[in-house]
């Protein structure tokens, strides 16, 4: 009987060890994360990109003033970022792949 509880309170601090490891290695990657999403990185992205830049000026755009001009460059800019997020949005779909082809039964002869 001491036998059982031993391997009990063995498999016990067994399962907490586990726990203890699997909470660091999850805190560990939520910092790689937080690291990698953080506002340089994010900035230095859009920089490279060259859709992203033009999508970052179009929404910078829509928050012009009330005047004519102002509102003409509001429309110019929104048509603007629809038209590249539809093209990104295609590309995207093209740049899946597709599947094999089925192979082909050998000819009869």
């Amino acid at each position: 009987m001491s036998e059982s509880k031993d391997l009990l309170a063995i498999r016990k601090d067994l399962l907490v060890a586990q726990s203890s490891l699997y909470r660091l290695k999850v805190v560990r990657d939520a910092a790689r994360v937080r690291e990698s999403l953080s506002l340089g990185h994010v900035s230095s992205a859009i920089a490279g990109s060259s859709t992203a830049r033009e999508v970052a000026l179009g929404l910078l755009l829509t928050g012009l003033g009330s005047g004519r001009v102002s509102r003409l460059f509001r429309l110019a800019s929104r048509t603007l970022v629809v038209a590249r997020l539809a093209l990104a949005a295609f590309g995207m779909l093209r740049a899946q792949p597709k599947p094999p082809p089925e192979p082909q039964p050998p000819p009869s002869t």
